[in-house]
């Protein structure tokens, strides 16, 4: 009976069976480097210590083919005569007991031995003979044997014992010593393995290692009997391949994994094993290495692995490529390098604006835009400038470049250097659709002309393909101003569209985040949730910009407050990180974040809050009330402290510039909200009055409370 024990039950085990005067078998198998022979040393010592007589033998990989070789020792020791018959040889055995019989490295027994060992085997439960074989596990033709007999019912009469000892850590200096030690093939071999990632059946190793199928099957089987290749599968050992490739000179590697490199093109061989095997190649020459970089590099940026992505990307560039080309793939890797190292991604969208080329014009307006999303506004402003320097611009590039530096200057608040405007200004009626969605922006923002921005705004998004998302996303939010929401959101899913197919990360972030205030402003609670928790999974929170972080921390607050959880809202305020740079329209909205809490905590305390926030995006050019109604928040904390006159005067104020915007839902919509700030009583019952305004979100709110919501998330 086959039964499993550990190595420090073995000794234990083995005197025990001596002691009963019957036969045992202990089976140790371990990789090469596991302690094998060590563990026999131990045994020898202390079966020697006990007086019982002890016969070792050993047999090796060269050996194995020499008719009887380990036999021929073991009898030796006995002084028994080799010309005897196998039964003879056997009772040698058998009546020298008590006896321990040790065997090391059996996977080597060649093939008499190994009879004579069946033999012996199937008369040990005779006497008081303990038989210690230590094998590799290779799956040799002696070890297929020893597993035949484990199984047999008549041979296991006598107890077999299995010790299986792990895996030995990685053990570079023996290694480096054991390649000094092989010959060439098996050399030869290991090279190409390692060059080829480490593996060998479905690479070019063999052929790399112009070995024919024989010679490579032998020299794998001396390769896995020392340890440098697995048992279980034909792949290298742990440190095996950067051994063997740092005992190569660098000519060596080269010359090895380019041959290998055109091998596994010819071999039709899998985009993530080319893409391995190219990354550490010198470059072919050949579009088709480029294209297996770029393709296995957005397999991998769709699984969130962007810096290996990234690797993949740089090294794509050092094969030739026309400008468009070379400017795709920078693109791509910035996009990669988001996540990782957004500073050296920002240049690879400042090298492609710098470059030049009759087919330029698509990639520079994708640079230009995704420059523009991530708000390194004084780099893209900067970047833009010189790009619209270029002499063979087109007239519709240059318009849309144009349109995109002023909306980067509007978002940053940066004046021109010396006050002399280096781009001359967007006209209020653009016929470009990129200068068109930045006008209307421009136009809502000022709270000027509300038909005609809808106008802009709407032909703007009437645009596919791809060209710069930020006007679409500008233009939407517009609309979204205008209480026009089903034709926002159908803009946002056109961008979400067009974003996730040419990967503008940051850009679906923004849209969806925008689709989020649009669904809160609708009512749709749980919509708006899951786009906001969806906005993380597009775009991890290391890589949004201050005034992404800010926005979306307002519109978390929102959807805690509508659900009454004001600690929540409270504790989101102290995990948002503080802004760095100077105030802006992201310090503005972190502001509102601010006082929305403190409006439900301590409503007469708010007042500040959105005061310094009106300020902001005063400063900032930001008039409308339709982007944040910060005049009626801080009227409400007004009317809570009993400042009636004041409150009263932003809510005059509001209408007035409600009235200049001129669009008729928006103007309904305040009319509403004034009612309800007019209602805000003072003193202690103003905290209950705010408190309900919140939750009645996520319940059927009166008309009156749900405006209020829907003005907050603009």
């Amino acid at each position: 009976m086959t039964r499993r024990i550990s190595e420090q039950e073995l000794v234990t085990e083995l005197v025990r069976s001596l002691r009963r005067g019957g036969g045992a078998v202990f089976e140790v198998t371990g990789p090469p480097g596991s302690g094998r022979t060590a563990l026999l040393g131990r045994i020898a010592d202390h079966v020697t210590r006990q007086g019982t007589r002890l016969i070792a033998a050993r047999a090796s990989a060269v050996e194995s083919t020499l008719d009887g070789a380990v036999l021929a020792r073991v009898l030796a020791d006995l002084g028994a005569d080799p010309d005897r018959s196998m039964t003879e040889r056997c009772r040698v055995l058998l009546e020298a007991g008590p006896l321990v019989l040790v065997l090391d490295d059996a996977q080597w027994l060649d093939e008499s031995s190994v009879g004579w060992l069946r033999a012996l085997l199937r008369r040990i439960h005779r006497a008081p003979v303990v038989v210690v074989l230590a094998n590799a596990g290779l799956g040799t033709a002696a070890e297929d044997v020893l597993a035949e007999l484990a199984e047999d019912g008549s041979v296991t009469a006598s107890p077999w014992y299995v010790v299986r000892l792990p895996e030995p850590a990685v053990d570079e200096d023996r290694i480096a010593r054991t390649l000094h030690l092989m010959s060439d093939v098996d050399i030869t071999l290991l090279r190409a393995m390692a060059v080829c990632g480490g593996h060998f059946e479905g690479s070019p190793a063999r052929e790399l290692a112009d070995l024919d199928r024989g010679l490579a099957d032998r020299a794998m089987t001396r390769l896995r009997g020392l340890g440098l290749v697995a048992a279980d599968e034909p792949r290298l050992t742990d440190g095996v391949a950067r051994a063997v490739l740092a005992a190569m000179s660098a000519d060596q590697r080269n010359e090895l994994r380019s041959r290998a490199a055109v091998l596994g093109h010819q071999a039709a061989l899998g985009f993530e094993q080319m893409s391995a095997i190219l990354l550490e190649a010198p470059p072919v020459g050949a579009e088709w290495a480029r294209l297996v970089l770029q393709r296995e590099a957005r397999v991998l940026a769709t699984a969130g692995r962007t810096a290996g992505a990234a690797r993949l990307l740089i090294r794509a560039l050092s094969e030739p490529a026309d400008p468009a080309t070379r400017a795709d793939v920078l693109i791509q890797l910035s996009q990669c390098e988001l996540d990782h190292a957004p500073e050296a991604g920002d240049r690879r969208l400042v090298q492609v604006l710098h470059m030049t080329g009759p087919a330029m014009s698509g990639p520079r307006l994708r640079a230009a835009d995704l420059l523009a999303c991530r708000e390194n506004f004084r780099v893209s402003r900067r970047a833009i400038e010189t790009a619209l320097a270029h002499p063979d611009l087109a007239e519709s590039e240059q318009e849309a470049l144009r349109g995109l530096h002023w909306y980067v200057v509007s978002v940053a608040g940066e004046p021109a250097e010396l006050g002399v405007p280096a781009v001359r200004p967007l006209p209020d009626s653009p016929e470009d659709p990129v200068c068109q969605g930045i006008a209307a922006w421009h136009l809502a923002r000022g709270g000027r002309d509300g038909a005609a921005a809808v106008a802009l705004a709407t032909r703007a998004l009437a645009v596919r393909g791809p060209g710069p998302l930020t006007p679409r996303i500008a233009a939407a939010e517009v609309l979204s101003w205008t209480a026009e929401y089903e034709t926002a959101l159908a803009g946002i899913e056109a961008v979400l569209v067009d974003g996730r197919r040419y990967g503008a990360r940051v850009a679906v972030a923004e849209a969806m985040m925008l689709r989020c205030a649009v669904r809160l402003r609708q009512g749709s609670v749980v919509a708006a949730a899951e786009d906001l928790a969806g906005v993380e999974a597009e775009l991890p929170r290391g890589c949004w910009s201050p005034l992404l972080s800010a926005r979306h921390l307002v519109l978390e607050v929102v959807l805690l407050l509508a659900a009454d959880l004001v600690d929540d809202a409270r504790q989101a305020l102290v995990s948002e990180p503080p802004a760095e740079g100077a105030p802006g329209l992201a310090h503005a909205w972190r502001l509102f974040a601010h006082g929305l809490v403190a409006l439900v905590t301590e409503p007469e305390t708010a007042t500040g809050a959105f005061l310094d926030c009106g300020r902001c995006l005063l400063d900032m050019g930001v008039v409308n009330p339709a982007v944040l109604p910060w005049r009626f928040f801080a009227a409400t904390g007004w009317r809570a402290a009993g400042e009636a006159a004041h409150a009263d005067a932003l809510v005059a104020e509001t209408c007035d510039l409600a009235v200049r915007w001129g669009v008729p839902g928006f103007l309904q919509e305040v009319q509403e909200f004034a009612d309800v700030v007019h209602a805000v009583p003072a003193g202690d019952a103003a905290s209950a009055f705010v408190a309900q305004l919140f939750p009645g979100l996520l319940a059927r709110h009166p008309v009156a409370a749900g405006r209020l919501l829907e003005l907050t998330c603009g």
